[in-house]
C-alpha cells in the first residue's frame, strides 16, 4: 500500500504507518471527495472508497490501469495528467461533466506531488455536484410540512361543510336541491381522500420487514384493468434471491404505483412494461459497514422525457400532465429518501424511460 504524507508530500511504499499515527488510508477513505493517485506513468496506484463509490469500481479493478482506461468517456482526464507529470503543473475545474457510463457534474483539482524535488505522480480529487432535483431535497423537507400544515387546516373545515351540506339535504327534502347538496358531498369527500393521502405521505414511515416482489405485485395487481384496456404487455424479472428491505409497505406501494401509472399514461396501445428485480453494482460505505441496495428497476416503451425534463420532475408542483399535481413523483422520491434510498431515471425521448428505486440492505461485507 502506498502513502502519502503531508510532509512535503513524500512518497513511499514501505511504511503504512508509524507507532500512534492514523493511516493514511483511513483518512483518506473518510473523505466526502474522491481522490485517485498515478504513478509517473499515468497508472493508477491509489484510490479512496468514495472513487469507488463515483466509478462504481473497485480497487482491484481500477489500480495498474491508466487514466485513459479508467475514465473512457471522458477525453480531458488523460492529457491533463499527463501535462501534470511532465510540466509540473496544476490544474483547476468546475462544473465539469464527467462521463462515466452516465453524466456526472463535477469539480476537480489535479496536483502533481513530489518527493526530493522530483515529480513521483498526480494527485485527482473529484467533488460531485449536486444536481438542481438534489439540491431541492435540502428544502424539501420543509415543503412537506408546509403542504401537511395546509392539508391538516383545509381537512378541518372541510367535515363542516360536508356536515351543513347532509343537514340541509335532510331539513328540505326537495330533489333540485339535494343535486346540489349530493355535488358538495361527493366534491368534499373527494377533497378529503386527496388531503388524507397528502397528510399520510407526510409522516415518517413505519419500518418493517417488506418483501419488495409482494409489493410490486399489489401494485400491479391495481393497474391490471388499465394494462389490459390500453394492450399494454407485462413483464417480470425477479430475483428471487433478494433479501427483505426494511420499508413502510403502505408508502412503498405508493412509490411503486405513482411511477407504474405515469409508465402507463405514457404509453400508447401495445406498449411494454417490464420489471425486474437485482442486487446493486453500487455500494457505499455507512455506519462502518458496506451497504448494497436492491434495485426495482421499471421500464416503458412511452413518449420519454425530454432531457430538459429529467432534473425537474421530481421537484414539488412540476408537472406537464393537464390533470396533474405535481405531488406524485415529488413524493416517491421523499419516500424513498425516508427510506436511505434514492430513484434514478434514464430516458430517451421516443422509445421510453427506466425508473430505477434503489432501497438499501445491509451485507456482511466489511
Amino acid at each position: 500500500m502506498y502513502l502519502l504524507f503531508s510532509e512535503g508530500l513524500a512518497w513511499t511504499s514501505s511504511v503504512r504507518t508509524y507507532p500512534g499515527m492514523i493511516s493514511f488510508e483511513a483518512i483518506i477513505n473518510s473523505l466526502e471527495e474522491a481522490v485517485i493517485l498515478f504513478d509517473r506513468e499515468a497508472k493508477v496506484i491509489f484510490l479512496n472508497k468514495t472513487a469507488e463509490e463515483i466509478l462504481g469500481r473497485g480497487s482491484k479493478n481500477v489500480v495498474g490501469k491508466k487514466a485513459s482506461q479508467v475514465f473512457k468517456g471522458e477525453k480531458s482526464f488523460s492529457p491533463l495528467i499527463k501535462k501534470t507529470l511532465a510540466e509540473g503543473r496544476s490544474f483547476r475545474g468546475r462544473s465539469m461533466s464527467l462521463d462515466i457510463g452516465q453524466g456526472v457534474d463535477i469539480d476537480f483539482n489535479l496536483s502533481p506531488f513530489f518527493s526530493d524535488n522530483r515529480i513521483e505522480g498526480a494527485v485527482l480529487s473529484i467533488s460531485e455536484n449536486i444536481s438542481l432535483a438534489e439540491r431541492g431535497d435540502y428544502d424539501f423537507d420543509s415543503v412537506v410540512y408546509l403542504i401537511g400544515t395546509i392539508a391538516h387546516e383545509i381537512k378541518n373545515p372541510l367535515g363542516g361543510i360536508k356536515g351543513a351540506a347532509q343537514l340541509l339535504r335532510h331539513k328540505t327534502h326537495n330533489a333540485s336541491i339535494d343535486e346540489y347538496t349530493d355535488l358538495i358531498i361527493r366534491e368534499t369527500d373527494r377533497l378529503n381522500a386527496i388531503l388524507h393521502g397528502y397528510l399520510t405521505i407526510c409522516k415518517k414511515p413505519s419500518f418493517n420487514p417488506v418483501n419488495i416482489h409482494e409489493v410490486m405485485e399489489k401494485a400491479l395487481a391495481v393497474i391490471d384493468i388499465s394494462l389490459k384496456k390500453a394492450g399494454i404487455s407485462l413483464s417480470r424479472l425477479y430475483d428471487p434471491s433478494l433479501p427483505q428491505v426494511r420499508g413502510d409497505e403502505a408508502k412503498l406501494l405508493q412509490v411503486f404505483l405513482n411511477i407504474t401509472k405515469n409508465a402507463v399514461e405514457s404509453m400508447k396501445k401495445g406498449g411494454k412494461l417490464e420489471i425486474a428485480t437485482y442486487p446493486s453494482h453500487e455500494s457505499v460505505r455507512a455506519e462502518g459497514k458496506m451497504k448494497r441496495w436492491a434495485v426495482i428497476a421499471i421500464r416503458d416503451t412511452g413518449k420519454g422525457i425530454p432531457a430538459g425534463e429529467l432534473p425537474k420532475i421530481f421537484m414539488p408542483l412540476y408537472t406537464k400532465k393537464k390533470q396533474g399535481t405535481g405531488i406524485g413523483l415529488a413524493f416517491s422520491k421523499k419516500i424513498i429518501k425516508d427510506h436511505g434510498g434514492l430513484i434514478k431515471v434514464r430516458s430517451e425521448p421516443g422509445k421510453g424511460s427506466t425508473f430505477l428505486v434503489y432501497i438499501p440492505f445491509e451485507t456482511n461485507e466489511q
